[in-house]
Parts: C-alpha cells; structure tokens; sequence
C-alpha cells in the first residue's frame, strides 16, 4: 500500500509539472503570435498546437492512472479493516475453544484425582497419568502438579504399605498372650515410617484411600488383643 501512495504521489508530482509546462507554453505562444505578425512564419503555431495535444494526452493518460491507484488505495484499505474484523473474529473463536479446551482439562484432572479415591489400579492410573499429561493448559498442568506426583507413584506407595499388612497378619509373634499386643503396636512404627506416611499423609493434597487404609489399620492393631484373637486381619482391609 506504501508502494501505491509513492506512486499516486509521483503522478501528482508530474501532472503539477505538465501543468506549468501547459501555462509556460500558452505564454511562449503568445509570444510567438506576436512574432507571427511580424515575421508571418505559420509553421511554429502549428508545432506549439502538436505540443500542447501531446501534453494534454499524457495528462489524460495520468490522471486515469491516479484515479485508477486510488481506487485501488481504497480497495486496499478496505481489505486492511476486512482483515483486521476477519482477525478479531478468528481471536473470539480461538479464545472460546481455548476456554473449552481448559474446561475439559479441569473435567481430566478431576477423573485422574478419583483414581487416589480408589485401590490402586496400575491400567486405570496409568490412563489418568496418560490423560493428564496431554492436557492442553500448561497453566492447570502445573496446578495439578502434585497430583501428578501422587499418581506415578500410588503403586510404590501401596506396594510398601501392603507388605507392612501381609508382615503384619503372618506375625506369629502375635497370638502371644503376654507381649503381643506389644508386638503388634510395632506396626504402627512400620507404617508411620514408610515414605506415603512420611511425605503424603499429612499434607493437603494426599491419596485418599491409602489415607483411610492406614487409619483403619492404625485403629485395628490399637484395639488388638491376643487373647480373644491369634491375627491381624488387616489386609482385609484393602480389598
């Protein structure tokens, strides 16, 4: 469009310059006329006449083309705020998929946050961990960040409490009637030292259903007494 305007203003340039030529030869005829009288020399009012024809026909012949480059300007500019509507529509559009999209993301981290609801599952957690990771918003991706976190690890985390239980339950130690009960206090050291306990139990953002075996295990080996019963049945609990 910069072009066309150099161009449109060149053309004006040369029309003002024909202009003067125009005046300045209408002048120099004038003299010439005069001159005519004197010297009755018919032939140069004749070549004046050629001159000025051709002058006209050039400034015919631009002005066409400055009307023709400004209408074109106009077309331009109108293209220019064409594109500049067409621009802010497609930027309405992208902002709603956008809000869609982070929509579904929050819908994808809140099925991933169930699977820490439930027993651990290696294919459902890993189709949340799968799910999560090809969510669109980096923003809620660093969110959920912790929940991440717990998901990749849930297997490891029920993998280490579940032993402690099966341990627990084998325990012959336990049927004793004078120090089992002590015996099965020791447990709850076990299971206060594995790393879920450690690290996850206490904090905001936890694996729910490890939270509750654990507190249901903790109040079990609490209430156990040998003498009305030789095991543990924890493990029972995580079915």
């Amino acid at each position: 469009m910069h072009l066309l305007i150099n161009m449109k203003n060149n053309i004006i340039c040369l029309l003002t310059f024909f202009s003067l030529s125009m005046c300045l030869l209408a002048q120099e005829e004038t003299k010439d006329s005069v001159s005519v009288d004197v010297s009755k020399n018919t032939d140069i009012p004749e070549v004046q006449t050629a001159n000025i024809a051709k002058l006209q026909n050039q400034i015919q012949k631009l002005s066409a083309e400055v009307a023709q480059l400004s209408e074109s300007e106009k077309e331009l500019k109108g293209k220019d705020i064409d594109n500049s509507i067409i621009i802010e529509e497609q930027k309405a559009v992208i902002k709603r998929l956008e809000n869609r999209l982070i929509f579904a993301d929050s819908i994808i981290a809140r099925l991933s946050n169930d699977c820490l609801r439930k027993k651990y599952d290696a294919v459902n957690v890993n189709i949340a961990i799968n799910n999560f990771e090809k969510m669109y918003s980096p923003e809620l991706k660093s969110k959920f960040g912790r929940l991440i976190v717990l998901l990749k690890e849930y297997g490891k985390y029920t993998s280490e409490i579940e032993s402690i239980l099966i341990e627990a339950q084998n325990d012959k130690a336990l049927s004793n009637p004078f120090t089992g009960q002590k015996q099965a206090l020791t447990y709850i050291d076990k299971i206060k030292s594995t790393s879920y306990y450690r690290n996850v139990y206490g904090d905001n953002w936890t694996i729910p259903y490890l939270n509750s075996i654990i507190d249901k295990s903790i109040e079990t080996i609490k209430s156990f007494n040998p003498r009305k019963s030789k095991e543990l049945h924890l493990i029972d609990l995580m079915k």
